[in-house]
């Protein structure tokens, strides 16, 4: 039984945080995540207009040349990503210290892509529209969950205590 401590901890530990994840997104994060999709708007705009576009946020939808092109919702602000990386980084095993520079370091990731995923996507839409429901719901999704599992596996094989035996360790 000795053997299955560490998945066992680790399953604990993962339901614990989702437990914890929905109770304080009903009672406190209702709030930030209606304030998130309207940073990733703004984010979206600014960077587009970087690079020569003239965009705008209009509430939570970004707008190029007047023209409201991609609306934010709340499942696209990056929010339930960013939880989900940081539940994992905080289940998995890993020194505190580590665990505290690494899980902004990937937060500051996932957003920096979420926002440069709505501007693609807007101009998508204003390019080529035809094509926009295919790339949000595969092209980026499949892009965006790609880059979170290579930081996961980063964490995993660099700084994790279990790097060295992981598979083995946690999956006996």
């Amino acid at each position: 039984m000795k053997e299955y401590k560490p998945l066992a901890n680790f399953i604990i530990k993962t339901l614990g945080l989702c437990l914890g994840w929905f109770f304080l997104y009903d009672f406190w994060l209702t709030n930030f995540d209606n304030w998130l999709t309207l940073k990733v708007a703004d984010a979206s705009s600014f960077l587009l207009s970087l690079i020569g576009y003239s965009a705008e946020t209009r509430n939570s939808a970004v707008a190029i040349n007047g023209q409201e092109l991609v609306y934010i919702g709340a499942p696209c602000n990056g929010m339930v990503l960013m939880a989900l990386f940081t539940g994992f980084i905080i289940a998995y095993p890993g020194p505190l210290l580590k665990k505290l520079i690494y899980v902004p370091f990937g937060l500051a990731v996932i957003n920096c892509l979420n926002i440069t995923r709505v501007a693609a996507l807007a101009l998508n839409a204003l390019y080529s529209s035809q094509t926009l429901e295919f790339n949000h719901n595969y092209t980026f999704t499949f892009f965006v969950y790609s880059i979170i599992f290579l930081l996961w596996m980063f964490w995993v094989k660099k700084y994790s205590t279990n790097s060295n035996n992981a598979t083995t360790t946690i999956y006996p």
